[in-house]
């Protein structure tokens, strides 16, 4: 399990018992120091602005709209790290969320494993959404201008996992040289699968190795 020692966050949700029982899971397995608490759009403004958090933990339905006070905090700090966590699972509303700044797209009632993965992803650069959603916002991605590669979807972290097993390192390796645990690589390469549609790790890191080719050949054409 990864700790995240000396990370700060804020959650604003306006269900107390769920947000009560995220803090504990934050503070007591995770190690992040939750420093505030809201419970609605109005407060998640106002908390950012004023705690400058690692990491926002938004709900997307509290009072306000969670994708409202997304808008409003990045617009007035575009670096902030915002992961909507939510029980509303419509990819247009993940891709809608994504593009809006979100840097994670989570359901509510998610295991440890998969949360460690988000904020692990999401501080070291990253992105995340829940695998469910992996599928629509690849097609979103494919569909955009300039897309033509599943791997373009790939996060930081799911890249160096990857670039870890094409070394032939074992799972337990990986974990220890990322400072993550097993699940959590185990984790990140189901993901993997998912995005390059393949059934194992050899077709993965064989589907990775096409696609930087890929990128290679569309760079040198353009020289």
């Amino acid at each position: 399990m990864t700790h995240f020692a000396g990370t700060t966050a804020c959650i604003v949700d306006d269900h107390p018992i769920f947000r009560q029982g995220l803090c504990a899971v934050l503070q007591e397995t995770l190690e992040i120091d939750v420093i505030a608490q809201g419970a609605c759009a109005t407060e998640a403004i106002a908390l950012a602005a004023r705690h400058c958090p690692d990491i926002m933990i938004l709900d997307l339905t509290m009072p306000g709209g969670g994708l409202n006070a997304l808008r409003e905090i990045m617009d007035s700090i575009p670096s902030m790290q915002c992961i909507l966590l939510t029980a509303c699972d419509e990819p247009a509303t993940a891709i809608e969320a994504m593009s809006s700044g979100a840097k994670g797209y989570i359901l509510k009632g998610v295991g440890v494993v998969e949360l460690e993965a988000a904020i692990d992803a999401i501080l070291h650069g990253g992105t995340f959404v829940s695998p469910s959603f992996a599928a629509a916002l690849l097609q979103a991605a494919l569909s955009g201008p300039g897309k033509g590669d599943k791997g373009s979807v790939l996060t930081h972290r799911e890249t160096q996992v990857l670039t870890e097993l094409e070394r032939g390192r074992t799972n337990r390796e990986i974990a220890k040289r990322l400072a993550i645990s097993e699940k959590t690589v185990k984790f990140y390469m189901t993901n993997i699968m998912q995005k390059y549609g393949v059934k194992n790790r050899l077709e993965a890191v064989i589907a990775h190795r096409q696609s930087h080719e890929r990128a290679l050949s569309r760079q040198t054409r353009l020289l």
